[in-house]
């Protein structure tokens, strides 16, 4: 006769996660999401789809457990941990210890009376994936991949139990424990065409290598290591809402969506499927988030339609180890109220904007250098990778040459859209002193509201002339201008000291003109006219420079003796002549003005081609001089009578003006 005791199976499932389904129920939002493979961008359940491990911003920290209730335990449980750290620019890694992932069975004491010693045994079985790890890494802005590997553990405790009659009959115990382990690798594919649309691809069990196996006795408790293929994707209907779904090549699969209703609260729900499940929709998830700052707070609870077999005990027929694909969902999971914790540390902000390139119009010239602070050096092409509207703040800066970075007015750049920003840039004196062309690192940052970090940088090489280089342009010439130069003033308070006498005895509206006369002369005197060292018209003198030199070719000449009688308070002009037909053969020469009313041109000159009338600073109509700084060796009168026949052929005759081929730029 044979006596059975009730035969039934305690299972206590300490925590569960992803098997033959994609996302893992270590977070709650996993949970509440249910399709979570195309979504995964952190080191939360991140065998889901390791690809997505590529999201992580720094460092990744989390921890969670939930509430179990069944006929066999009740309490809180810890799930586990997990550490993530992103590796330069397009690598990431992650650790999981997971205890709670854990499966077990207690087959009960079966009793045998046949036989003169009567026996009984039981087995506890037990499941565990206590470690696991990730590697994710960025192929290009939009494909990333991964692999991860899942440590399981098999172990099963076989006790024997034997009634030794006698005089005092007693019962001896014998115990075996047998253990087996294996990795179990899997792949992961993550494509993110456009802000709003996310794809992933997955591999499960790609891979497995067996360190340990079970004795053949106990080759029906090896859990199933088929593989299977997972496929998911998620859209963003609106900035603030998602939808996502995934299917498996083990006849499951979830559809579920994400809302974030403001002020950082997140709600999410979703359904699970299965082909072998009855009913067909067998689970259902909800969970609710908060964030604030660099700490995310997750609830969830799951909850099964079917609740046979998930109070904690089942009859011992119903358990077939080889029907088991995943220890963390299976038949047995029990309803759970789910908890977890998210740190953010270092860069620890979601970037929302990408450069796409930069375009320099050109080099620096530091002779105009502090014009470059409101003409644009060129722009940066910036994307709006996130799902929301930022304004964009773009900023340039070269180390040595600035003292920080100088940045541009921000702008408005819609979801997946891209706009080009001007950069400038405010250059120190230290540009000055650059002696010849030379190539410098530029950086061009870019941050997006609300945050104030950078969410992307570029290098670019930006070319920096040397002090004395000019890009040939009149506009440009004037920046070579330095009325307020030490040397240029002691140069002129020398001059006019030494003739005060005779600049004394001038009173009224002569005054400039007698003024600029003298110096003119004086300079004239001291100087020689020579061909730039370049043989190039992209190389001009400093006032100084030309001074100390005692020499220069026309823009040196004219630059000088603009500084001159800018420093005395007399305003000049530059004539730029550019003839169509041979534009190489461009030449500048100077105005000067007398601030002589035109009512009184006589007392100038009885000839009235031999000077210009024209509008000052303040908009008054006066009498200027052109002055020709080529013949600047024969004197004021000379150089005088060749300015005026030169500006009555190109402008008055040739109709320089009208045709474009001559342009004054007043230097104030």
């Amino acid at each position: 006769m044979v006596r059975y005791r009730y035969l039934f199976i305690c299972v206590g499932i300490y925590m569960v996660g992803s098997g033959t389904y994609a996302q893992s129920l270590i977070s709650p939002r996993a949970i509440g999401i249910g399709a979570y493979n195309a979504l995964v961008n952190d080191s939360r359940a991140f065998v889901a789809n390791p690809a997505g491990l590529t999201g992580i911003r720094d460092w990744d920290f989390n921890t969670s457990t939930y509430i179990l209730r069944t006929f066999s335990r009740s309490g809180f449980v810890f799930y586990g941990l997990g550490i993530g750290k992103r590796l330069l620019e397009n690598s990431a890694v992650a650790l999981q210890y997971s205890p709670g992932i854990s499966l077990e069975f207690v087959v009960p004491t079966t009793i045998t009376f046949t036989g003169p010693n009567p026996t009984s045994i039981d087995q506890r079985i037990s499941y565990d994936e206590p470690f696991s790890f990730g590697y994710g890494h960025r192929l290009s802005d939009e494909v990333s991949v991964g692999v991860s590997g899942r440590m399981r553990k098999e172990t099963v405790v076989d006790t024997r139990y034997e009634i030794v009659p006698g005089d005092t009959t007693f019962i001896k115990t014998t115990e075996s424990t047998f253990d087996g382990s294996l990795w179990n690798f899997d792949l992961g594919l993550a494509w993110r065409p456009n802000s709003k649309i996310a794809l992933s691809l997955g591999g499960r069990n790609v891979v497995q290598i067996r360190q340990n196996s079970l004795p053949e006795d106990f080759d029906s408790l090896q859990l199933s290591n088929k593989s299977s293929v997972e496929i998911g994707g998620a859209y963003n209907i609106t900035p603030s809402f998602t939808v996502a779904a995934e299917a498996s090549t083990a006849k499951t699969g979830s559809v579920g969506y994400e809302w974030e209703l403001g002020s950082d609260i997140a709600l999410r729900n979703g359904i699970y499927w299965s082909v072998d499940e009855s009913p067909f929709v067998d689970a259902v998830g909800v969970s609710i988030g908060w964030s604030y700052g660099f700490i995310e707070l997750d609830a969830s609870y799951l909850w099964f339609l079917n609740q046979d077999n998930r109070q904690g005990s089942s009859l011992v027929q119903e358990f077939d180890a080889g029907d088991l694909r995943s220890i963390e969902l299976n038949r047995y999971t029990s309803d759970r109220l789910s908890f977890s914790v998210k740190a953010m540390f270092g860069i620890i902000r979601e970037s929302l904007a990408r450069i796409e390139g930069v375009d320099l119009f050109g080099g620096i010239y530091p002779s105009s250098y502090e014009v470059l602070a409101y003409r644009p050096i060129g722009t940066v092409r910036v994307r709006n990778i996130s799902a929301k509207p930022i304004h964009v703040k773009a900023s340039f800066y070269v180390e040595k040459y600035m003292d920080a970075p100088t940045e541009a007015k921000p702008v408005y750049i819609m979801p997946d859209e891209e706009t080009d920003i001007p950069l400038t840039a405010v250059f120190n004196e230290e540009v000055k002193n650059v002696p010849q062309m030379t190539v410098r690192e530029g950086t061009v940052f870019v941050s997006a509201t609300p945050a104030e970090e950078y969410d992307d940088r570029f290098q670019t090489p930006v070319l920096i002339y040397g002090r004395n280089d000019w890009d040939g342009k009149v506009l440009s010439l004037r920046y070579f201008v330095r009325p307020n130069d030490p040397e240029v003033i002691r140069y002129t308070r020398d001059i006019l000291l030494q003739t005060k006498d005779s600049l004394g005895s001038i009173v009224g509206p002569m005054d400039s003109f007698q003024r600029a006369r003298v110096l003119f002369n004086a300079f004239a005197g001291k100087l020689v006219y020579v061909n730039d060292p370049k043989q190039s018209a992209d190389f001009v003198q400093y006032p100084s420079e030309t001074l100390s030199l005692r020499g220069g070719d026309c823009d040196d000449m004219t630059v000088a003796f603009s500084s001159l009688l800018n420093s005395v308070g007399i305003s000049t002009a530059f004539v730029d002549v550019v003839p169509p037909e041979q534009p190489e053969n461009s030449h500048i020469f100077l105005l000067f003005d007398t601030g002589v009313d035109p009512r009184f041109g006589g007392n100038i000159s009885r000839n009235p081609k031999r000077y210009v009338v024209r509008k000052n600073a303040k908009g008054v109509e006066t009498i200027w001089i052109p002055i020709e700084t080529t013949v600047i060796t024969r004197g004021f009168d000379e150089a005088w009578t060749s300015g005026a026949q030169e500006y009555f052929d190109e402008v008055e005759v040739g109709l320089g003006l009208i045709k474009g081929s001559v342009r004054i730029v007043d230097v104030y």
